[in-house]
């Protein structure tokens, strides 16, 4: 399933988000994604929020499994924990145009064959702060969701824990998204894909 949606966001460009619960594996899906690009010789980013990608190495470590991390450029936001090739980190959070300004130095620093593919992992862990203050959330989606990530250029994939987030984040990222895959135990389900949604 995520390989069908990852050839159309190859061609196309796109914004895929997984939904999942506390009690699904998205690491599986995780490593999936990681797996199809680097066939593809793509090496794309990593957005860590939080230890989230800590998370899914532990989890897939536990499941037997493993994935190759070390050579992956990372931005850290948040947390203390270093996994992959941590190329720098954003701690500020609360000032939306600051925070932006330094992503986008980090991000500089990314190499140029790795900018167009990012994996986004614990999105509901950056906007945890406000999630009582839906205008500020509203601010986050118009100043740097919806004017960055906007582009035929793009092919991102982010995971969000729909345990954790609110449904105000869902909602908005749902609708910013071109593709939203619901993972249920071990089987993804489209939800929304660029022909409509299909619940």
């Amino acid at each position: 399933m995520i390989r069908d949606v990852l050839k159309k966001v190859e061609r196309f460009g796109g914004i895929v988000l997984i939904e999942y619960s506390s009690l699904d594996h998205p690491e599986v899906v995780f490593r999936e994604v990681l797996e199809f690009w680097r066939k593809m010789g793509i090496r794309p980013m990593i957005v860590d929020i939080g230890e989230t990608l800590n998370i899914f190495v532990k989890q897939l470590e536990f499941e037997g499994e493993t994935v190759g991390i070390d050579d992956i450029p990372v931005i850290k936001e948040l947390g203390k924990l270093r996994l992959g090739r941590v190329i720098g980190e954003v701690s500020e959070i609360e000032d939306f145009e600051y925070h932006m300004a330094k992503y986008a130095q980090v991000a500089r620093k990314v190499p140029k064959e790795s900018r167009k593919h990012t994996i986004v992992l614990g999105m509901e862990k950056f906007v945890f702060n406000f999630l009582d203050d839906p205008p500020k959330l509203e601010r986050y989606f118009e100043r740097i969701n919806r004017r960055y990530l906007k582009s035929e250029d793009l092919r991102d994939v982010i995971f969000l824990n729909v345990s954790v987030a609110s449904d105000y984040l869902t909602k908005s990222l749902e609708q910013d998204s071109d593709y939203v895959l619901r993972l249920k135990r071990d089987t993804l389900e489209v939800v929304k894909s660029p022909w409509g949604w299909v619940e």
